[in-house]
């Protein structure tokens, strides 16, 4: 049996856009997919883990021993604490966790940078047309600028961000809103060039304010960033409804993270007693989450 992990990510800043050419910005949570697997007759899945997707699952793992070109059959299991409700890249992590596992099983000695293309494939039969930021999070961690097409580089924090992650309870079909997004973008070109330019400003003063540590900027930039997403129609009535209950238990700043119709929303409070202050009120209207503190070490 050979296992591997692959970590789940929150993005601060930029998604949606980031499909067509703005920079986002990723920061890398503990939470983590675990996968082990065993040679079998013939491929198999099985999970400890609520709510994945079978179909789906089995055929990334087909995309990723195609890509990887290995013949034999395994069965794959999942586990570890990363949720799959949407915007934490649970789907990337399994990918890279799989990569990872049949690199151990195989000792092939790849590189990271091996490991994100493989785990890419992986994340085309979850997603389509993927970004590549949530594997790109899920191989290397910490806190990046990405850009697609181009790679990413890694970006300073002056200190750690206390965030509460709270999830709507709604799978969040990434695909159908990546989709959703372009067909916006089509009939809406002018409208979705100047949100286009806004986004990029907002990823530019957010590098800025992360490496001066200044929170309530980041906070509102994460206010302005949401209202980008309401505009081209991803945030959905449970996505605002987390916004507003955590605006009024005195978060900084809040907005979907992911691929939004649903998935999870992130708050940014000012310290760690705040963070569970803010979950604590979420819990109240019966939303489920938890605290987390993105970029220690970063």
């Amino acid at each position: 049996m050979a296992n591997g992990i692959g970590y789940g990510k929150i993005i601060l800043f930029g998604e949606h856009f980031v499909v067509h050419g703005c920079p986002a910005i990723a920061l890398g949570i503990g939470n983590k997919a675990i996968v082990e697997i065993q040679k079998a007759e013939k491929l198999s899945y099985t999970s400890e883990v609520k709510g994945t997707l079978p179909k789906l699952t089995t055929a990334a793992i087909q995309n990723i021993m195609d890509a990887m070109q290995i013949k034999d059959a395994f069965h794959v299991h999942l586990k570890g604490d990363l949720p799959t409700i949407g915007g934490l890249g649970s789907s990337a992590a399994f990918c890279v966790a799989l990569v990872r596992a049949l690199n151990e099983e195989y000792q092939l000695n790849l590189t990271d940078e091996i490991i994100n293309s493989h785990a890419y494939e992986g994340e085309k039969a979850f997603h389509g047309n993927p970004s590549g930021i949530d594997n790109t999070m899920a191989t290397y961690g910490g806190a990046i600028k990405f850009i697609r097409d181009k790679g990413f580089e890694s970006i300073k924090l002056h200190s750690p961000l206390y965030l509460v992650v709270a999830s709507t309870g709604i799978p969040s079909p990434t695909a159908k809103m990546v989709a959703k997004v372009a067909a916006f973008k089509e009939k809406n070109t002018k409208v979705f060039d100047h949100l286009l330019d806004s986004a990029e400003k907002i990823v530019s003063e957010g590098v800025a304010a992360l490496a001066a540590g200044n929170i309530q900027k980041i906070g509102s930039l994460m206010n302005a960033n949401q209202d980008l997403l309401s505009a081209i129609g991803v945030s959905s009535e449970r996505n605002d409804l987390i916004n507003r209950v955590a605006t009024e238990a005195g978060a900084l700043g809040n907005k979907l993270t992911g691929g939004g119709g649903g998935g999870s929303c992130i708050a940014l409070a000012s310290d760690e007693n705040h963070a569970q202050q803010i979950l604590d009120k979420l819990k109240e209207k019966r939303f489920k989450g938890f605290v987390t503190a993105v970029g220690k070490g970063s």
